[in-house]
């Protein structure tokens, strides 16, 4: 009998997982169009209202929380998920690319500077005054992106179910304000292609990060095609496998 058989006999199965990658609600300077890092702005009193329908997709189950910890970001969490967002983990790796000396500026404020024109050509190898060199912005994101998928392997674990299909459990965080984990129910979230699950794990966290956790599961997509609007975001699909993920599709939430 071949080892795929003995797997498959002693009811192994991989995991279907799903990653809400969700970009903060509006603030002033989004309204301005203005590059924005470590500013940190709160979200305006209309965004409440913007998110609204996100809020009602995420309401049930409870997924893995995690969030930038700029007041933009833990605002929209804390509308997202009020009853349990202080259970989050905040992580500083989740804030947006360091602009440097163009912070709170526009394409228009910029948009003569030749250092600024090539920066937009080749992000790779030219940076912000001051700012933050790219190769330390992808080592960021690709270790907090890392911990993400250690910690969902370690905390959703497989329901063996009757008619041979895997659901997955979320094991509870070790916090004070845990409640009981639940079986995720097949609930659905609307998305810019129709239906999606709702998610195991949600993040909420700012464009540029949207984007490159997008590319770091689909290295194929660049940095630029991987928008989110604000408000909005990506769910990323993955099969945990017994040693590795295998990421299955992205779907974008529609702008709200």
């Amino acid at each position: 009998m071949s080892k795929r058989n003995v797997r498959r006999k002693k009811g192994v199965r991989d995991t279907i997982v799903r990653f809400a990658i969700v970009r903060h609600g509006l603030t002033q300077a989004n309204v301005e169009r203005r590059y924005i890092s470590y500013t940190d702005d709160s979200i305006l009193p209309q965004a409440s209202e913007e998110l609204r329908p996100l809020r009602r997709a995420l309401a049930h189950p409870a997924p893995i929380l995690y969030t930038s910890d700029m007041r933009r970001c833990r605002e929209t969490i804390a509308y997202l998920r009020p009853r349990d967002s202080r259970e989050a983990s905040v992580d500083t790796r989740l804030r947006e690319y360091d602009f440097g000396m163009w912070e709170g500026l526009t394409y228009n404020d910029l948009k003569e500077e030749p250092q600024y024109r090539k920066w937009l050509d080749d992000m790779s190898s030219v940076q912000p005054p001051r700012g933050e060199p790219w190769q330390s912005f992808c080592t960021r994101t690709a270790h907090v992106w890392w911990e993400i998928l250690r910690n969902a392997r370690a905390q959703i674990r497989t329901v063996p179910e009757q008619s041979g299909v895997a659901r997955t459990r979320n094991r509870p965080l070790r916090t004070s304000r845990n409640r009981k984990a639940r079986i995720r129910t097949d609930r659905f979230v609307q998305g810019a292609s129709g239906r999606m699950a709702r998610p195991d794990v949600l993040v909420v966290t700012h464009g540029g990060i949207v984007r490159r956790l997008h590319t770091l599961a689909f290295p194929r997509k660049s940095f630029w095609e991987a928008a989110a609007p604000i408000g909005g975001g990506v769910m990323i699909t993955a099969k945990r496998c017994a040693r590795k993920w295998v990421f299955l599709r992205a779907e974008r939430f529609p702008s709200l």
